[in-house]
């Protein structure tokens, strides 16, 4: 057979292959293009599934702004020594006299743009309302259940307000408030003094907000030595206080009594001898769960039937790496300084004593060890009669108070010897801005000592008890200096100052404290001394929101 011609069209079409129906055409194509098909979907499914989910809105439900309100300070009172340290004998010369039963307060509030908060004293017409009267704060002084005392405020044209109560029977609570309601620039401190017998003393103490977390430094639970740890609720909450003693043993075995619970308006007290006695110094923390907690520590020494001084302790700032007390007298005795070690872990600590010029090498101690959650005591000998500044540096954060004392005349009588009071000068704070401080109810006596970390001047603006204020008195500060300025050089016409406004140059860079010197009427000084705190100068409100 001859070869088929291939473009011949019979032989195309003999070549033609078989027709074929549409299924058979389509059916292998349809699973390929459906394959095709979901793949952008899976695509886009993946990207779903991996990608997070979205967070859904927050809903404002209300929004508000608060203007921080009037403050409420708590006093302590006068000293309460146990009963068992108050017992009568049969021989009336051996009985035992207790302390004063009444305290003095004196408090001072301002308003947050007066002009002496600035270093300078002049009026002004934004102190002035819409009828001219000059704006001043209020003060109020009432009794723990709520009974007022005085709401009498002295003021004149400088929107600072005093308030003095000579006479106060038992604790306090004193409220300030700027003349619109707000958050005054406020101290408050009450002084309580007995010149003679088993508890002469001097105790100033500054009243204070409740807290939930408590330090206290300097207390002795020695034989004749007396320390209370006091506990009051002023809320309508109940509270736990979680309290810890450390002595330089370290950490003191509490054997059940770690835990103390405090009823709504309730008091509770902790002797601190019952739980780690024989220790000339301790240490204490309370720590409160629920309603926060006003809390002191008074602390009564005796040596046999010499009387040794008392204070009335408020808590001190928080555990730093730096700490300074200035106004450290020396007269006579070596000061002790006190440290402790809060931490988990041994630490160590430099110690520099300063004076008019400077450092004092021959006093300063370097690595000096505080075993963890331990109290070293030592004394700063060396040093002649003056004021000082006290400054600690630390790699960790511990807590320092520094304990000064002055001998009285001698008693009569063959068993007793020169009586003695104590002070516990506490670290003050650097002036950020200005610093306030209430002076006792019986005027100021005694010095302001400031100290500087670095050169700074300050301005010192006494106020007295009528709101008004005297002349500022400039002082100068070298790096690492210490100046003494005496309440006589602080007068205002001849009276003594009731508070101060102290203005460093330098943010920051200064701390003052004020040693009070009275006399006990038998040719001896009664001591107590306070640090210099901040203003907290802020009336800006702050908001409030409530989302879902």
């Amino acid at each position: 057979m001859a070869d088929h011609d291939p473009q011949h069209p019979r032989d195309a079409q003999e070549q033609e292959p078989p027709r074929l129906s549409r299924r058979e055409r389509h059916g292998p194509v349809r699973p390929v293009l459906a394959l095709a098909s979901l793949l952008p979907l899976a695509a886009a499914i993946g990207i779903i599934v991996t990608s997070p989910t979205p967070e859904p809105p927050q809903v404002t439900r209300m929004e508000s702004q608060s203007q921080p309100g009037a403050s409420a300070q708590w006093c302590p009172g006068p000293l309460d020594v146990p009963d068992q340290l108050l017992v009568e004998t049969a021989d009336q010369d051996l009985s035992v006299t207790p302390p004063s039963s009444t305290v003095g307060l004196s408090s001072v509030a301002l308003e947050q743009d007066s002009s002496v908060l600035f270093g300078r004293v002049s009026g002004s017409e934004t102190l002035q309302d819409e009828n001219g009267k000059v704006r001043a704060p209020s003060l109020a002084t009432e009794t723990a259940d709520g009974s007022a005392l005085s709401t009498d405020t002295a003021s004149a044209d400088l929107g600072v307000g005093t308030q003095i109560v000579p006479e106060v029977d038992g604790s306090s609570v004193v409220r300030a408030a700027t003349s619109e309601g707000g958050r005054a620039v406020t101290d408050s401190v009450q002084s309580t003094a007995t010149t003679s017998g088993d508890y002469r003393s001097l105790a100033l103490t500054r009243c204070g907000a409740p807290m939930t977390d408590a330090t206290f430094l300097g207390i002795s639970t020695a034989t004749g030595d007396s320390s209370t740890l006091v506990l009051r609720n002023p809320t309508e909450r109940p509270a736990t206080a979680s309290v810890q003693v450390w002595t330089e043993d370290g950490p003191a075995a509490m054997e059940g009594r770690s835990q103390i619970v405090v009823a709504p308006g309730a008091e509770e007290q902790v002797l601190l001898e019952s739980v780690a006695g024989g220790h000339d110094a301790v240490g204490v923390r309370a720590s409160v769960l629920g309603a926060p907690l006003s809390m002191h520590v008074q602390t009564t020494e005796r040596d046999g039937l010499t009387p040794g001084g008392a204070e009335i302790l408020t808590p001190l700032s928080g555990a730093a790496v730096e700490q300074t007390m200035p106004g450290v007298d020396v007269a006579g005795t070596a000061p002790q300084l006190v440290l402790a070690n809060p931490q988990g872990t041994d630490t160590t600590a430099s110690v520099e004593v300063s004076g008019p010029d400077g450092v004092l090498d021959a006093a300063s101690l370097e690595d000096v060890e505080i075993a963890a959650g331990a109290v070293v005591s030592l004394p700063l000998d060396g040093l002649q009669d003056g004021t000082y500044s006290v400054s600690v540096r630390s790699p960790e954060p511990v807590h320092a108070v520094t304990r000064s004392s002055a001998t009285g005349a001698d008693l009569p009588g063959d068993t007793l010897g020169a009586p003695v009071d104590f002070t516990v000068v506490a670290p003050a704070p650097a002036l950020v801005s200005a610093g306030v401080l209430a002076l006792p109810a019986e005027g100021g006596a005694g010095s302001l000592t400031l100290t500087a970390s670095e050169a700074s001047g300050a301005a010192i603006v006494p106020l007295a008890a009528d709101g008004s204020a005297g002349k500022p008195v400039e002082v100068d500060i070298a790096e690492g200096a210490s100046v003494t300025v005496a309440a006589d050089s602080l007068t205002i016409d001849g009276a003594s100052p009731s508070a101060l406004s102290v203005v460093p140059d330098v943010p920051g860079a200064v701390r003052a404290g004020w040693m009070q010197r009275e006399s006990d009427g038998a040719g001896g000084l009664l001591l107590s001394s306070l640090p210099v705190t901040t203003a907290q100068q802020t009336s800006d409100p702050f908001t409030i929101r409530v989302q879902d």
